[in-house]
């Protein structure tokens, strides 16, 4: 894939996750979206470097002032939202994806939905510790993992399988018709 079109899926793949920030299921103070279905695509298609790339693109943007996060934060105020946790862990996450997948030369469906869990399980963790620690010290909230866990894990369970499932049919799909090169 020539640099200029992995530039291209970059740029394609930092929009899709902030338009996708706006699709949003509100249970909470970590709402349900789709960016992590194309957080882990990226590491997916693109590979660790660009993949994590595009994600470190579109934090960026968000950064500036952009308004592509959930729940309407723009700027550094992102920083004092409970799901900032979960946002610095998209650049690990598409790095981790891609690294896996590298690692094998022929991605079957078994290998890009276990890179992908692995680039989920960063996504989690990344989030679970922001967000005790916000709770604990930014709101002054006395918490405990179990409500931690009941606020920002288990609820997206499903979802996150669905996400998953989607994104792997995405890249096999890409695969399929040769739009990529085999990794």
């Amino acid at each position: 894939m020539s640099r200029n079109l992995r530039l291209v899926i970059a740029s394609l793949l930092a929009a899709l996750t902030a338009v996708s920030a706006y699709l949003i299921i509100p249970i909470g103070p970590v709402p349900i979206t789709m960016q992590t279905c194309f957080v882990l695509l990226s590491g997916a298609v693109l590979g660790s470097r660009w993949g994590a790339g595009s994600q470190i693109v579109y934090i960026s943007l968000g950064l500036i002032g952009l308004p592509v996060f959930t729940n309407g934060f723009i700027g550094p105020g992102v920083f004092l939202s409970p799901t900032f946790g979960y946002i610095l862990g998209f650049v690990p996450a598409s790095f981790i994806t891609g690294l896996y997948l590298e690692y094998f030369r022929r991605n079957g469906v078994l290998q890009i939905m276990v890179g992908m869990l692995l680039g989920q399980f960063v996504i989690w963790m990344c989030g679970l510790i922001y967000l005790y620690l916000h709770l604990n010290t930014s709101l002054g909230i006395e918490t405990t993992w179990r409500t931690v866990l009941a606020i920002g894990f288990f609820p997206f369970i499903p979802f996150d399988v669905v996400k998953i499932a989607i994104a792997t049919s995405i890249r096999k799909t890409l695969a399929r018709y040769q739009l990529l090169e085999p990794n």
